[in-house]
C-alpha cells in the first residue's frame, strides 16, 4: 500500500474513535444525570411522609387533652381516698367505745331490776332515801350513756321491728293489734344509730 493510500484511510480511522469516545462520554452524562434522579426521589418521598403543621398541631393537642384526663382522673381517685379515710377516722371514733358500752348495759340492766323490785310508794324514810338514791344514779347512768352516743330503745305499744327488736314470745291479745310489742324483758341501745343490743320483747297475737 502507498503512502497516499495510508494517509486516505487514517482519518476515517480517527473519525471512528471519535466518534466512539463522544458516544461514551454522552452514555456517562445520562447516567450520572440518571443517578443525580434517583437520589432526588427519596428526598420528595420524604417530604411527602413528614406530617403537616395542623396534624402536628392535632397531635400535640391529643396528647393534652389525654394529660388532662389523666391528671383529673388523679384528683378524683385522691379525694376519694381522702373522702374514705376520713369516713373511716369517724367510724372507729364513734364506735371505739362499742365494747365498754356493752359492758356498761349490764350494769344499767341491774338499776332497772333493782328499781322495780323497790317499794317505790312506801312511807318509810329509809326505803324512800334508798329509792331516791338508786334513781339518782340510774339518771346519771343514762345521761352518761346518751353523752356518748348510746341511747335505749322505745319498743312498748311500737310495731315489732326485726331491725330493733328480738321477739322471745306472743302474747294473746284482743284489743293490741298483732306484733305491736306489749312486753318488754330486756332492754335494747344503739350506739350513734347502730344496734348496740336489740330489745328482747313479747308481741301481741291474735287470741
Amino acid at each position: 500500500m502507498s503512502d497516499a493510500e495510508q494517509q486516505e484511510q487514517t482519518p476515517d480511522v480517527e473519525t471512528e474513535e471519535s466518534e466512539q469516545a463522544s458516544e461514551a462520554v454522552e452514555g456517562e452524562i445520562m447516567t450520572e444525570e440518571d443517578d443525580s434522579e434517583s437520589c432526588e426521589l427519596p428526598e420528595d418521598d420524604e417530604e411527602a411522609a413528614e406530617p403537616s403543621l395542623e396534624e402536628q398541631l392535632q397531635t400535640a393537642l391529643d396528647k393534652a387533652e389525654e394529660s388532662q384526663k389523666n391528671f383529673l382522673r388523679t384528683v378524683a381517685d385522691m379525694d376519694n381516698l381522702r373522702k374514705r379515710s376520713a369516713r373511716e377516722m369517724d367510724q372507729a371514733r364513734k364506735f371505739a367505745v362499742e365494747g365498754f358500752a356493752k359492758d356498761l348495759l349490764a350494769v344499767a340492766d341491774n338499776m332497772e331490776r333493782a328499781m322495780s323490785h323497790m317499794d317505790t310508794d312506801s312511807d318509810n324514810d329509809q326505803i324512800k332515801a334508798i329509792v331516791e338514791g338508786v334513781k339518782m344514779v340510774q339518771g346519771e347512768l343514762t345521761k352518761t350513756l346518751e353523752k356518748h352516743g348510746i341511747k335505749r330503745i322505745e319498743a312498748m305499744g311500737q310495731p315489732f321491728d326485726p331491725n330493733l327488736h328480738q321477739a322471745v314470745m306472743q302474747v294473746p291479745d284482743e284489743e293490741a293489734d298483732p306484733d305491736t310489742v306489749l312486753q318488754e324483758m330486756q332492754a335494747g341501745y344503739t350506739l350513734n344509730e347502730r344496734l348496740l343490743r336489740p330489745s328482747m320483747v313479747g308481741v301481741a297475737k291474735a287470741p
